[in-house]
């Protein structure tokens, strides 16, 4: 019958196609070029019954015989081979050697005559092989390597890390099983000498193509462009219907033609008959065709069009939205949900760390087991930025291209279950990197979903770059409310200012009273009386009162900087002078550790006054924080750098000290940290301000639970 003369070139093409599909991607790919040498055995195999099928001559057959099994004899061999190439296992195994040994022994076999096969015998499905002495040694090492390589992707089905990893095997154990079937049914037929069972081993080899061929457009076994997937796809359908084929073929030939040639009807008549019966059975069997390759697509590509829908409508979502937290919960969340996948993160670059951390996570509530944080290698890091291209974590692990360091990163992100790595840039440099793990369905993303991830990459990059610009906006509106805020404040303080230097200038003149008249009492008191010594107490206080009011008057009065030589404890302790109320309040020490050879500076002296009534009163500030009170220590000394000397003048407290995060702006205008009503941020920012105008500079030194030492240098001469 023409459907089973035909049925082995089905086979043949489809093994070819699976060949080629193959070599095609990546030669140096231990598992494709092993799946080659698998699929060149079964072609081999296939071309070898094709011509056995199309003979009518017992010599030609013997060939064909041994053409067949040359391709036979090997497929064990390298089917375990494969196998361990597919798992990852290691191929310098005895067992390995052992069936390549084999192998070349009954390849050795088949070519001499009487050892394999001693002739052909003519059956109702045509010739088949009359076993010699070796055969059955070739059946017990050909089923006992295609059961060890089942026994292998049994063990890997079960320790597969993924979903993925689970399901492509699963169809290539479904493929093997009945591609065995097929085999012993073979077998059977002419060792028993069962010669009405029909040979079912092309049927099951078909099969054992068609579950590897879905496995490879479905679960990426190989690379293969659009075309080729296509291709296969009517290859498959061709599979898949020829066993209809067959079975209609063979019912029309019941019905239709009569038992016995009539004379004169030769081969050429005989061949028209069955072919135009063909044309029949296809032209029945055209609509179930067509609903066949619809299923097969459907299986292949069931989810495209969902995914598609589901990521058009989360990019929506994500330029809408003008918070970069929300955008990556909302990235994250509405992969998981609506793809679905296992888990899914957005990690964005830290600046100074030159790491990307963690900004949005969310996990699968059917996989609690897993998790979203997966950390990024630096090598996997490198190469989204140079490919600027997604990585397809199950893809890169087929690459024998791929480098050793890679090859491990890459395989750490598959035992976390990471599908895909989509790289977000933003002005043309890495800024996160999309982390998306596997289908809760163990569906691979293919080449179209890939690029609309990628496309939705660009969507929230956009998003992103629109809301940093709000956010700028934002904070930038919020900071002019802030400064405009501590401007009314500054102008207020000013303002009490120039108040408090009128009220000192209105005291002098009771001061001057009260001097005047106790000045007096003191000369008409008796001497060495009790009040002699109150009236003498009298003067020095007023004295001390007016020598403060006079200072205060000095210290606010506006004029232009005037800089002289001048001794800097002299200034420190007119600092101290006007702040001395503030040191009496409270249960606060003041040492003062002065260097005695402490040389002269040329510097304003206001100024400076300014600059050390700011440092100490931040001292005493600290110090009422703890409410323990403490000690202000107060020091000056000489440092020489680089031939250069300059005077150290350093205001230190033992208060709580100051939070690392808080060190880098301390010296920012308006920022305190001090309770409302208690500093405006100036003071530092302005010392900072008058010391650089001195030619000198600042440091600031902390230590929490022990205090805070400011200093200043100001250069000699």
């Amino acid at each position: 019958m023409l459907i089973h003369k035909l049925l082995p070139l089905f086979a043949l093409g489809l093994n070819l196609l699976l060949m080629g599909t193959a070599l095609a991607p990546d030669r140096r790919s231990a598992r494709n070029v092993r799946f080659a040498y698998l699929a060149a055995a079964l072609a081999v195999w296939n071309a070898g019954v094709l011509g056995l099928r199309w003979t009518t001559s017992p010599e030609i057959a013997l060939t064909w015989e041994c053409v067949l099994h040359l391709g036979v004899v090997v497929i064990p061999a390298l089917f375990y081979h494969y196998v361990l190439a597919f798992l990852d296992l290691p191929v310098h195994r005895f067992s390995l050697l052992t069936a390549y040994v084999l192998a070349g022994g009954f390849l050795i076999a088949t070519l001499t005559p009487g050892a394999l096969i001693t002739g052909v015998v003519d059956t109702t499905w045509g010739f088949a092989p009359a076993p010699g002495a070796l055969y059955g040694p070739f059946v017990l090492y050909f089923h006992a390597y295609l059961v060890a390589g089942l026994n292998l992707l049994v063990r890997g089905y079960r320790q597969a890390s993924s979903s993925i990893k689970r399901n492509r095997t699963l169809l290539v154990i479904c493929g093997v099983l009945v591609s065995l079937a097929g085999g012993l049914v073979d077998f059977a037929r002419f060792v028993l000498s069962w010669d009405a069972l029909y040979p079912a081993g092309i049927p099951a080899n078909s099969i054992f193509a068609l579950a590897l061929g879905v496995a490879i457009v479905r679960y990426r076994l190989m690379n293969v462009g659009v075309f080729a997937k296509r291709l296969l796809l009517y290859f498959l359908v061709s599979a898949t219907l020829a066993p209809l084929l067959f079975v209609g073929l063979w019912a029309l030939d019941q019905v239709l033609v009569v038992r016995g040639e009539p004379a004169g009807v030769d081969g050429f008549t005989t061949l028209a008959r069955d072919a135009l019966i063909l044309m029949a059975v296809f032209g029945i069997a055209l609509p179930l065709l067509r609903r066949i390759e619809h299923a097969l697509e459907r299986l292949m590509f069931q989810r495209r069009h969902g995914v598609r829908d589901a990521l058009i409508a989360l990019s929506r979502e994500l330029t809408s939205l003008l918070d970069v937290d929300g955008i990556g919960n909302t990235l994250a969340r509405g992969l998981v949900t609506r793809i679905p996948v296992t888990h899914a993160s957005l990690r964005v670059l830290d600046p100074t760390t030159g790491r990307f951390v963690l900004l949005a996570q969310a996990v699968s509530e059917t996989n609690e087991r897993a998790s979203a944080d997966v950390p990024i290698d630096e090598m996997l890091v490198w190469w989204l930025r140079m490919s600027r291209r997604s990585l397809v974590v199950d893809e890169t692990a087929f690459h024998a291209s791929v480098r050793a360091g890679m090859r491990q990163a890459v395989a750490a992100m598959e035992r976390e279950g990471v599908a895909l790595l989509v790289p977000v840039f933003l002005e043309e440099a890495l800024s996160a990197v999309l982390v998306i793990g596997e289908r809760i369905s163990g569906e691979v993303f293919d080449a179209d979903e890939i690029e609309l991830l990628e496309t939705l990459a660009s969507e929230t990059t956009i998003a992103v770059r629109n809301a940093r610009h709000h956010g700028d906006l934002r904070a930038q509106v919020e900071e002019l409310h802030r400064t405009q805020d501590q401007l009314t404040q500054a102008a207020k303080l000013a303002a009490i200012g120039e108040l408090a230097a009128g009220v000192a200038h209105e005291i002098n003149n009771p001061l001057s009273v009260i001097l005047g008249m106790s000045g007096l009492l003191v000369r008409d008191a008796a001497p060495s009386s009790v009040a002699k010594r109150r009236l003498e107490t009298i003067v020095a206080e007023a004295n001390r009162a007016g020598k403060i009011a006079r200072d205060l008057l000095d210290f606010a009065r506006r004029r232009a900087p005037e800089r002289r030589p001048l001794a800097a404890r002299d200034v420190l302790d007119r600092a101290f002078t006007l702040v001395e109320s503030r040191l009496g309040r409270g249960r606060i020490e003041v040492r003062k550790l002065y260097d005695p050879d402490l040389p002269v500076v040329v510097a304003d002296r206001d100024q400076l006054t300014q600059v050390f009534v700011n440092l100490v009163g931040n001292a005493i500030d600290a110090l009422d924080a703890t409410q323990t009170g403490g000690t202000v220590v107060a020091e000056t000394s000489v440092r020489t750098t680089d031939g250069s000397c300059a005077i150290v003048v350093t205001v230190g407290d033992t208060g709580a000290g100051i939070p690392p995060e808080v060190m880098p702006r301390v010296f920012e205008p308006f920022y305190t940290t001090k309770p409302e009503g208690k500093g405006t941020g100036l003071g530092l920012s302005v010392s900072l301000g008058i010391i650089h105008a001195h030619g000198g500079t600042m440091e600031v030194e902390s230590e929490l639970g022990k205090g805070t030492r400011v200093s200043v240098l100001l250069p000699v001469g």
